[in-house]
């Protein structure tokens, strides 16, 4: 039986490569594996594609450092609900006939697993699907990911997949298959699943969970919803698995996924960046889901630079006490203020850590956004700005909806970061625009003041 994972197109206003891997689509794809199935891959966001520069119009794209980047694009039409928004509207991955092709090269699977992240990506999804059905009719599609557990009325009655996936576990997808006619798949041996990453064409930078949960339930944040049990690795596991991606394929930046990657550290990241350390790190390691400031230690700082952490990454959200508090009491600035001392004295520049703040919050206004950029620009860290999206079954959500905001069945394309505050009127496109150039400015005026001399300041 021969399984083809397809990692889809992206349909948005805007999107970067910031170490995005199909990981939950390749965990799908080890576990068939395990059941006695042959698995493929085509991955439509494959940026390494030896043949891309020849469909390209224009030059491809430049690598960035670390193994992120920007993806190659064309535009499209935009959805009808965002049909209004004053911004272009962009495909990224491979461009349409290349995409052709690999689907070509491929022999005609029994089954198709495609993955899915971002909700508001679903027209991606669905011109993935259209184009996977021309080359194999009547193959039988199973749909997984955060956009069917997070939209899944929307997802069956639009997607048009034979399957859709509303939960994680293998035990969902074992039914699945066993409800398409396929032999029954035998019973989960143990919880380690890696991701089949010798699927993919670069393994330059790779991505890793150390563990599932949050101890915190954020009101904008889906991950009480889909993690609400905290559970972690064995950190002999997780150093095994990084150091094998690093002796195997040759990798050189591991991005953790985690969402509470600095929990009792002592007990868990520690005891891993010290395995490491034994078997001889060689890497650089990468935090873009963000550290939880308040759970950093001395100790665990030391070790962060002693491995090889890249611009380490602080979620403070919102500088206002009162947000905090009301957003469920994450981190506070103090806590922020003692991680950047505990950084910078293992050795990391303050202007090199980086600290998200979300623009956009429901009942934030333009001022507060801005009074925050220069908090944290006062404390010489950088920043990074995240405008707010709503999450179905968060309890911003389910605000909005009940203050007549948002429609309950909000279009998912309207959960995009990038367009909603503008919807709500508070946020113009313009206006974000120029938190974004103010976020930028304070950013560059931080590395000139780093590199001038004592004199020159």
């Amino acid at each position: 039986m021969k399984a083809l994972l397809v990692n889809p197109w992206i349909c948005d206003f805007a999107a970067y490569d910031l170490w995005l891997k199909p990981y939950g689509l390749l965990r799908a794809g080890t576990v068939l594996r395990d059941w006695g199935w042959s698995i493929d891959l085509v991955d439509f966001l494959d940026r390494r594609d030896p043949e891309l520069p020849a469909y390209l119009s224009r030059p491809l794209p430049r690598n960035e450092p670390f193994g992120r980047g920007k993806f190659p694009k064309v535009p499209v039409e935009k959805p009808k609900a965002v049909a209004a928004v004053e911004r272009p509207y962009f495909r990224y991955g491979l461009p349409r006939e290349l995409a052709r092709k690999r689907l070509g090269e491929k022999a005609r699977p029994d089954l198709i697993l495609l993955g899915t992240t971002m909700t508001y990506w679903y027209p991606g999804y669905f011109q993935t699907l259209k184009l996977a059905g021309e080359f194999f009719p009547g193959v039988p599609v199973i749909l997984g990911g955060l956009y069917p557990r997070l939209c899944p009325v929307h997802a069956r009655a639009r997607s048009g997949a034979e399957i859709v996936l509303t939960g994680g576990g293998r035990g969902e997808l074992a039914a699945a298959i066993a409800g398409l006619g396929f032999p029954p798949p035998p019973p989960p041996d143990g919880d380690e699943v890696v991701p089949a990453y010798d699927l993919l064409r670069d393994r330059s930078a790779l991505a890793v969970r150390t563990g599932l949960g949050c101890p915190h339930a954020c009101s904008y944040c889906a991950a009480p919803l889909l993690e609400p049990e905290l559970r972690r690795r064995k950190p002999e596991t997780v150093a095994a698995e990084v150091a094998g991606y690093r002796d195997r394929y040759g990798t050189t930046d591991i991005a953790f996924y985690d969402n509470a990657l600095l929990f009792d550290s002592g007990n868990h990241l520690d005891r891993i960046l010290g395995l490491l350390i034994r078997s001889g790190v060689g890497l650089r390691f990468h935090t873009p889901n963000g550290l939880h400031a308040r759970f950093l230690t001395a100790r665990t700082a030391e070790l962060m630079k002693e491995t090889g952490f890249v611009e380490p990454r602080l979620s403070l959200e919102s500088a206002g006490e009162d947000r905090q508090e009301r957003t469920g009491g994450k981190v506070s600035n103090r806590d922020l203020v003692r991680a950047l001392g505990l950084l910078e004295a293992a050795g990391f520049q303050r202007r090199e850590v980086i600290v998200y703040l979300m623009i956009g919050l429901p009942g934030q206004a333009l001022k507060e956004a801005e009074r925050d950029i220069r908090f944290v620009n006062s404390l010489g860290a950088s920043v990074s700005l995240a405008a707010y999206s709503p999450i179905p079954g968060t309890p911003d959500y389910l605000r909005l909806v009940r203050e007549g905001e948002i429609p309950e069945d909000l279009d998912p394309v309207w959960q995009n970061n990038t367009v909603f505050p503008a919807r709500r009127g508070l946020f113009p496109l313009e206006a974000i625009r120029g938190l974004r150039e103010l976020a930028g400015r304070l950013n560059r005026e931080l590395v000139k003041t780093d590199r001038m001399t004592p004199a020159d300041r």
